[in-house]
């Protein structure tokens, strides 16, 4: 039984030592000798040419290229940083995480709450903008200016 065209083409790719071995490991799975495995690959490779392996160009030769783009739907995507969320009620929340006296000065001028956009924990923050805020959770700086 002859064999695969497949296991003929890898064979005939492969050169000296790594062919030598391919054909031992052929010759013991389909139980033929490598003498006639030589035979068989020297037939194959005067046959019918080996498709040739494509080249770039070949592979892109029925590429049309044009002026044409897919249009995107973005009426369902929401924007990812638009703003600092609001806390409704701050007055509900501790925000008190400075006990020194210069935390307790800076946080008397505390009169809005909003969400840390990284870890959404509560940030009690003064009127001031643009102001530069430092998480006290997660350390995450941010600058807010509405």
């Amino acid at each position: 039984m002859p064999l695969p065209n497949e296991v003929l083409a890898r064979l005939c790719t492969l050169s000296d030592y790594e062919q030598m071995l391919e054909i031992d490991s052929v010759s013991r799975i389909h139980g033929i000798s490598s003498e006639q495995i030589q035979q068989e690959m020297a037939a194959f490779q005067a046959g019918p040419a080996l498709p040739t392996q494509s080249t770039e160009s070949d592979l892109f030769s029925d590429f049309n290229p044009g002026a044409h783009k897919d249009l995107v739907d973005l009426s369902e995507s929401q924007p990812i940083h638009t703003g600092p969320q609001y806390i409704d009620n701050p007055d509900k929340y501790r925000m008190k995480y400075n006990p020194s006296q210069e935390g307790r000065d800076k946080q008397s001028q505390v009169r809005q709450a909003i969400i840390c956009p990284s870890c959404s924990s509560p940030l009690g923050i003064p009127e001031v903008r643009p102001i530069r805020v430092t998480c006290p959770q997660c350390m995450q700086e941010s600058v807010f200016n509405s």
